[in-house]
């Protein structure tokens, strides 16, 4: 696992205060009111929005696949998207992480069925190998665990976007500014203080995930913000596993996301006629990711947000 690196979110420093992120049992964003690639059309007031969602798994140089990655677009224009991760170093990881994403619902419309979908995921992961479980270790080695990001969007609940362990959200303006990242649950040398499947309670410190309990980041990235994204070019949405962070930072010679405050997400690896669909967006993360050399499983998926005139214009060209 990639470590825990400093960032920058809309121009406040959150790496000055505290440089990893630790001990949250999962992080909740809220935005305004497995096929390779789909699309789906869906009516608005005032406003039709088209989603294009893609995804792309690497192995790299691992034996074997540990990462999973799920999405579902819905006839009414709501979607759900996860990247999950299996922890390296633990047994079962894969199995985790596909038992993660196959627990989560077709359709999250709320902060509180975001909460049950992670609560439905742990528990899917929990249950795994119980034989190999101490209830006196802490992050246990002997037990399977996954990272877990998870973006959906509905017409009357927007978009949310939830994530536990250190695999990572962007939000990437299509028209440029600079955008969003979330901030990972790791710290040095790959530690991930957060993962599905992890004990509800053990001895001294805690590793407690309270049913429901959710942080709240959403005045990080104000709704009108989001919204004004979507309304003007539109917005892609990417979540990918930690395989895919050191090769696409080496290839742009960067130290971290958001090292330059006018792009705190990925715009600096989409030029702009790349991001004209989601495909587009997924094979040119991907393939700049291979070329600079992948060091772990990669696994992305990308969905596209923008109004329907928009993107058939986009498809057009």
């Amino acid at each position: 696992m990639a470590s825990g690196q400093s960032q920058r979110i809309l121009g406040r420093s959150v790496a000055a205060q505290n440089r990893f992120a630790g001990f949250v049992p999962w992080r909740y964003l809220r935005f305004g009111g497995a096929a390779r690639s789909t699309s789906v059309e869906t009516e608005q007031p005032a406003v039709t929005l088209a989603t294009d969602v893609a995804t792309r798994c690497e192995a790299g140089p691992r034996d074997r696949q540990e990462d999973r990655v799920r999405t579902v677009v819905n006839g009414d224009g709501s979607w759900v998207m996860a990247v999950a991760d299996g922890l390296g170093g633990h047994p079962f990881g894969d199995e985790a992480a596909q038992a993660a994403v196959d627990a989560l619902p077709e359709r999250i419309a709320s902060p509180a069925e975001m909460a049950s979908a992670f609560d439905a995921a742990n528990a899917a992961a929990w249950a795994l190998h119980p034989e190999m479980r101490s209830p006196s270790e802490g992050v246990s080695s002997v037990i399977a665990l996954t990272t877990l990001v998870v973006a959906a969007r509905t017409p009357q609940g927007g978009l949310l976007v939830s994530w536990v362990g250190d695999s990572m959200a962007f939000l990437v303006p299509i028209a440029g500014g600079p955008g969003w990242h979330s901030t990972p649950h790791g710290g040095p040398m790959g530690f991930v203080s957060r993962g599905i499947g992890m004990f509800r309670a053990s001895r001294g410190d805690s590793y407690e995930l309270p049913l429901g309990h959710l942080e709240c980041l959403s005045d990080d990235v104000p709704t009108e913000r989001v919204e004004s994204w979507i309304g003007d070019q539109g917005l892609l949405v990417v979540l990918a596993s930690d395989g895919l962070f050191d090769p696409v930072l080496m290839a742009h010679d960067r130290g971290w996301f958001g090292d330059d405050p006018d792009d705190l997400s990925l715009g600096f690896a989409l030029p702009p006629d790349q991001r004209g669909s989601a495909d587009a967006v997924a094979d040119t993360l991907m393939d700049t990711a291979q070329f600079a050399g992948l060091i772990d499983n990669t696994t992305i998926a990308v969905a596209r947000v923008a109004r329907a005139q928009a993107a058939s214009a986009a498809g057009e060209g």
